[in-house]
C-alpha cells in the first residue's frame, strides 16, 4: 500500500480540517524557499550521506543500525524555527501546519515499522516528500523504504553527528520529517481543487529544497525500489 492510500484509508487527511487546509493552500510558496537551516549547518551531511547515496556510493556491509535522535522532543520549537522563513503574518498558521505534519509523519514512521526518532527515515521523508511535490510522481512505500535504507547505510551519516549536540540531532530529525510530510500533505490537499499557480509554487519550493541538499539540478533525481539515484 502506498503512503497516499494509507492517508486515505486511515483518514489521516482529516487533520487538514477546512480552516487549516485553507491556510496551507493560501501560503505563498514562493517565499517558502529552502527552510532547512540545519542542512546548511551540517554541510558534511549534504555533501556525503545524501549525495553519496544518490550517486550509489558504497554502503556499510553490515545491516545498518538506525541512528536515533537523542534528547527530548522539541516539536513546537522546531516548527517555529521553520516558520521563521515566512512573513510574520504567516508564521502562526505555519507553526500549526508543521506540528500537524510531524504528527502525520510519526504515523507513517510507525506504519513503516521504523523506530521512533530514526534520522535516516526522517531524511528519507525530506527527500521523498520534496521529490513527490517536484515531480508529481507518487512514491511507494517500498521506494520510500529503499531511500531510508540507503541513507542509513552511508558511513558518513553517523560521522556527521558525532560531535553534534542532542538539540542538533533532534532538530535534524524533526525538521526533516516536518518538511517532507508537509510537502506531501500540501500536494494531496490540492488534488480535489487544483490551482496551477499554487501547484507551481509548491513545485518550485520542492525543487529548491532538493537542489540545496543534493547540490545539483533536481531534474536528475530518480527514486525507484532500488532507492534514489542521479541520472
Amino acid at each position: 500500500m502506498t503512503i497516499a492510500r494509507c492517508l486515505a484509508t486511515a483518514g489521516l487527511l482529516s487533520i487538514l480540517a477546512p480552516p487549516v487546509q485553507a491556510q496551507w493552500l493560501g501560503q505563498d510558496y514562493a517565499v517558502y524557499g529552502a527552510p532547512m537551516s540545519n542542512f546548511i549547518v551540517h554541510s558534511a551531511l549534504n555533501n556525503t550521506s545524501m549525495l553519496n547515496a544518490a550517486k550509489g556510493a558504497a554502503r556499510t556491509k553490515a545491516p545498518p543500525q538506525p541512528l536515533l535522535a537523542s534528547g527530548p522532543p522539541a516539536v513546537a520549537s522546531n516548527a517555529e524555527a521553520l516558520a521563521q522563513r515566512f512573513e510574520p503574518h504567516q508564521r502562526a498558521p505555519m507553526v500549526k501546519a508543521y506540528i500537524e505534519s510531524m504528527s502525520f509523519y510519526q504515523k507513517i514512521e510507525a506504519k513503516m515499522g521504523w523506530p521512533r526518532n530514526d534520522i535516516g527515515g526522517a531524511l528519507a521523508a525530506f527527500i521523498v516528500g520534496n521529490y513527490w511535490a517536484y515531480t508529481g510522481v507518487e512514491v511507494s512505500d517500498a521506494q520510500f523504504a529503499a531511500v531510508a535504507e540507503q541513507l542509513r547505510s552511508q558511513p558518513g551519516l553517523r560521522t556527521s553527528f558525532r560531535n553534534s549536540s542532542q538539540e542538533a540531532t533532534r532538530a535534524m530529525y524533526e525538521q526533516s520529517a516536518m518538511v517532507g510530510a508537509f510537502m506531501v500533505l500540501a500536494l494531496k490537499s490540492m488534488e480535489k481543487a487544483p490551482e496551477r499557480e499554487k501547484q507551481a509554487r509548491l513545485r518550485a519550493a520542492a525543487g529548491t529544497n532538493l537542489k540545496q541538499v543534493l547540490g545539483t539540478d533536481p531534474a536528475h533525481l530518480r527514486i525507484s525500489e532500488q532507492g534514489m539515484s542521479l541520472q
